[in-house]
Parts: C-alpha cells; structure tokens; sequence
C-alpha cells in the first residue's frame, strides 16, 4: 500500500501509562515506524493517560524504554516534544472540552442524567424483548426544564452523542471493506461525569490535531473505529487510513498473555535476548517480505517493509523460532560487543569482572553455544572464582573409576602439565592425550577428570582453551585442589 502523494505520513504509537511495554505495543511501533521511515514521514509517540486512575508516570517511562531498548525511535513524543504537542492526553483535556462544547451547541451531542441503574434496567428490557442492548434515548430530547429538575436533584451527568441512524464504511488497509449499521449501535458517551473524555472521542481529537494520515493499531480496536467515524462525521472532519494488525497467540492458539510466559518488554531483556533479535522476531510475527529471508537488519526492515504483505491471519508466538534469532544474533557478535552485552548478567550473578580483555577471551570460548545472554554466568563463572565446588560424583564416568584412580589420573595430569615449557593450547592437549595412552585411559574419561577439577562441572566451554585462559598456576592449583578433595 503506498503512501498517498502530496502530503506528510504521519502515523502514531499512544500507549496507555497502565504497566510495561507489552509485545504487542512493540509490535505496532515497529510497523509504525517502519512505515513512516519507509515513506519519509513522522513517527510519534503519544501517551493515552485518560485513565487517569491506573496511569502513572513510572509506567510510562517503562513503556518508553522498553521500546527504546528495541532501537524503535520517534520523531515527536512526550520526551523530546514536537510541533504538535502536547503528547500526553491529560495535558490536552482543552481541546476536548472545546469540541465536546462544539457538538452541545450544534446539537450533536447532549447531556445525559440516567443512572447506572437506569441504565442497567434499560439493558435488561432490551435483551428481554429481543433487541440490541443499547442505550435507547431516554435523555436525548429533554426539556430545559426537564434537565433543570434533573440537576436540581443533584444528578451527575455525562455527554453522549447523537448517534447516526446509518450504515459506517472505511477500507480497512489490512482487511479491506467494513461496515457497521450505527442504528443497533445507539448513543455512546463521549464525555465522562467527570469530565473526562472517553478513549473513542478523546482519540479522534487527537488525530485530528496531530494530523495523523495512518492509523495502524491491534485489531481490538477495530470495532471502535465505527464510533470514531461517527465523531470525524459530526465534526466534519477527514478521518485517517485505518489498518487494523492481527493478534499475536500462544502456540496452544489462545491470546498471548502472561499466563503462558513473558509478554513485556523488559522480561525478554531480562531473560537475555538481543534487542536486534526481539525485532526481528517481531517484525516477523505478521509480516511476510515475500522471500525466504530471516534476518534483518533495521535498515533492512525498513527497506523490504510492506503493508500489502502484512499478514491477514494470527501470529503465533513460537519462542523457540526467538530463541534461534537469539542464537543467530549473538554469533554475530564481536567478542568486545559480546562481552559488553554479557557483563551486566555476570555481574548481577556475583562475578566481579577486572580485566575487560579477559572477559572477552572468555565470551570468545561460548559464543557458539550461548542461546541467551544468562547462559552466561552458568558457563564462564569458573574462569571469575578462586575456587570451584567439587563433588565426588561428578568426577569419575561410565567406567566407574575409584578415587584412588582419579588421584592417580589426575597426580599424573598434574606432573605432565606443570613441566610444559610452553602454556599452550596445543601443548596441553599433546600432553594430555599422550598420557592418556601411557596410562590406558580413554582420552575422553581423562579429559572430563581434568575438567571437573577445573570447573567443578561435566560440561563446560571448551577445556584446553579454558586451561590457557585461566592460566598454569591457577590451573594446576586446581587439579591440586581436588587431589586433596579425592583423598579425604
């Protein structure tokens, strides 16, 4: 779908402050974004807080990093202002009152005095004769008379629109022709008995003002598009292109949600995935670059990005499909990019990184077997100890060797390698597996005896790299250690 000619792309993100960034949210920024870098036109960001009881700005600066973390950037937002500020709704409730006021005094709106029991009654009639549940009218041609008793009661009251008796169209960008007959719909409230408005009017002001072109939100709006069109009619103004995305499921095909696994932002941050990978994924997660390739860079995204090829059916949430993006990222990496991405998740696991260097040279021996950043800590805490925990059973093998066997094994290690002239890779391993012949072991049950005493486990990063990385006097200090360990 291209962009319309003679006029700025102007789509938007607007969040509600209620909790973290969501996958969801993060999925419709990015094709927002992508949207308007695609066309040359302008992304905001702007904050929904009329739900003044749940919002908080604690929640929106989660939502703000969260997507800033993804690397997804706007050009007009809360943070960093704009023309067409401001980008809070709260901050714009004038603009609201004043085209509420608009529609009260062109008589397209009206106050309304009915009370949640009134209006519950009135549901129940509905329902039991066989008709939509909708609010039928009771104050929409009151007397002046009649509202000043009414007020004189102390009445609360709040503002509904004259609902068009009518069929709504729009194309959607997505899912082509929709229409909604208004007459079943009735009068809806577009100001609150508090003054605040309701997220159906409040939005379409701020479209309005802002400019917006485009609209590309989660299909759960899609129904309340029909009141916004209602609103853009009674105020005569041009309403926006509507694209409506599909939903994101479960693999079991239910709403994702946080019932079945991580859904924010920062959780996937936190479980240690690249941000470059959650995009990809995401990007992915219902749209389809009509060709067989995986991987993207943002530039890449921006370039090959399609609303014609955005998908028409629901996204399931494979994480194992995220995990394979992780692993891919991460192999990418630069051992310096890497451990700058890994030193965070050892250091939050205990491990005090010194030398920089070093940890670098540690990153290097696990890049093809990290799938997440915390794998990290599990796999490279050895070489940041003085001393490992040894367990009797995790020495030994399917040969069942004694002690006495391993202290013997592990004796000779200890002379073999303490008489090397160099600490070498391959000097270790020559030595070593010489002397697994002299000694008739299989170089395997000898090796895992070696690396046990080294790092307290079975399975590790590479074992010869890891010997010269922790160095001679450590390593042998080491296979010291659990000599003495074994002999006890």
């Amino acid at each position: 779908m291209n962009a319309e000619c003679g006029s700025t792309i102007r789509v938007r993100i607007a969040p509600s402050p209620t909790g973290n960034c969501h996958v969801g949210t993060a999925r419709t920024a990015l094709y927002n974004m992508l949207y308007a870098r695609k066309f040359g036109g302008k992304f905001i960001l702007r904050i929904d807080d009329t739900d003044q009881s749940r919002s908080t700005r604690e929640s929106e600066e989660g939502v703000l990093e969260g997507l800033r973390w993804l690397g997804i950037q706007w050009d007009e937002g809360p943070d960093i202002g704009g023309p067409y500020g401001p980008y809070r709704q709260m901050e714009r409730a004038h603009t609201y009152g004043d085209a509420a006021a608009r529609l009260m005094a062109e008589g397209k709106a009206y106050r309304c005095y009915c009370t949640p029991e009134e209006l519950e009654a009135e549901r129940r009639e509905a329902l039991a004769a066989g008709k939509p549940p909708r609010y039928y009218g009771k104050c929409r041609n009151l007397a002046a008379e009649e509202r000043a008793e009414l007020e004189a009661e102390g009445r609360k009251h709040v503002i509904r629109m004259r609902v068009p008796d009518k069929i709504l169209t729009f194309v959607d960008l997505l899912r082509g022709h929709q229409q909604k007959d208004m007459g079943e719909r009735g009068d809806f409230v577009i100001v609150k008995s508090d003054g605040s408005p309701v997220y159906n009017f409040a939005t379409v002001v701020d479209e309005h003002y802002m400019d917006m072109t485009h609209v590309f939100r989660a299909v759960e709006h899609l129904t309340n598009t029909f009141d916004q069109l209602a609103v853009y009619e009674a105020m005569g103004w041009d309403p926006p292109q509507f694209g409506h995305l599909t939903l994101m499921l479960n693999p079991d095909r239910t709403k994702i949600s946080k019932r079945a696994g991580a859904v924010y932002i920062g959780e996937f941050r936190d479980m240690g995935y690249l941000p470059e990978a959650l995009v990809n994924f995401l990007a992915l997660l219902g749209w389809n670059p009509g060709t067989d390739q995986e991987i993207f860079s943002m530039d890449e995204l921006v370039g090959a990005f399609s609303v014609d090829t955005l998908s028409r059916s629901d996204a399931v949430f494979d994480i194992k499909k995220l995990d394979w993006f992780n692993g891919v990222y991460i192999r990418s990496l630069t051992p310096e990019n890497l451990a700058a991405r890994v030193r965070p998740f050892m250091e939050k696991a205990g491990y005090v990184i010194g030398d920089q260097e070093f940890l670098e040279r540690a990153v290097a021996l696990v890049t093809d077997r990290l799938g997440k950043l915390t794998e990290a800590p599990d796999m490279l805490g050895f070489l940041f100890v003085d001393q490992v925990d040894l367990a009797r059973e995790s020495f030994g093998g399917k040969a069942k060797f004694t002690s006495a066997d391993i202290v013997r094994a592990l004796t000779a290690c200890e002379g073999a390698l303490s008489g090397l002239a160099q600490w070498t890779h391959e000097e270790i391993e020559a030595a070593l597996r010489g002397l697994s012949k002299s000694l008739g072991w299989k170089v395997g049950d000898l090796l895992m005896q070696v690396r046990v005493a080294i790092t307290g486990r079975r399975v590790t990063p590479p074992l010869f790299e890891s010997l010269v990385l922790l160095g001679r006097a450590k390593s042998l200090a080491r296979i010291a250690r659990a000599i003495a360990a074994l002999e006890e």
